[in-house]
């Protein structure tokens, strides 16, 4: 099932444990809270009517249920994502109803892996994407595989350990098509 090429070996695999929740996730719902402030101030400035005011409260609809269905959708996405690493790929398999995605980065490629460890045996490997990479990287954050997006294994067993395992073989994997 899995694209491993005829001489690679498959060193790990495994999934993310958790959803893993992040500062940058709740970006929208500060863009909520501050629309509602200004509402607010707005209304009790002008002493605007209830007319007035149904325009800021479609406004706050509108931008609440796109924070909440970006992290849903979020959500979704890494509950069905495996992560493989073999001695040459980072390799994302996302398994959606309409099929499966393969997506893999060359481990020659990555930078140097940075963990993030969550405290409950968990943590999260990215590779240092720099300040355009992560900019670039926001708007397109909890969409399916296809969509460009930095590699990142989110709350995986032992992270530490994989993150070595990577950085290991990183200097010595050929690349692969």
């Amino acid at each position: 099932m899995y694209p491993l090429a005829e001489d690679e070996q498959l060193l790990w695999s495994g999934r993310p444990q958790r959803y893993v929740r992040r500062y940058r996730d709740y970006h929208p719902y500060v863009l909520v809270v501050i629309v509602l402030v200004a509402a607010a101030a707005a209304t009790a400035i002008f002493t605007l009517s209830y007319r007035d005011t149904v325009p800021w409260i479609v406004v706050l609809g509108l931008l609440a249920g796109t924070a909440v269905e970006r992290n849903r959708e979020r959500r979704s996405f890494v509950a069905g994502t495996s992560y493989l690493v073999t001695d040459r790929r980072l390799i994302f398999v996302s398994q959606w109803p309409p099929g499966v995605e393969f997506r893999w980065v060359p481990l020659g490629y990555l930078r140097p892996p940075r963990v993030r460890d969550h405290g409950d045996g968990t943590g999260t490997i990215d590779f240092h994407p720099t300040a355009t990479e992560w900019l670039r990287d926001q708007g397109y954050r909890s969409r399916p595989a296809w969509y460009p997006m930095l590699p990142e294994l989110m709350a995986v067993p032992d992270a530490a350990q994989v993150a070595d395992l990577i950085a290991r073989n990183a200097p010595r994997s050929p690349v692969v098509g």
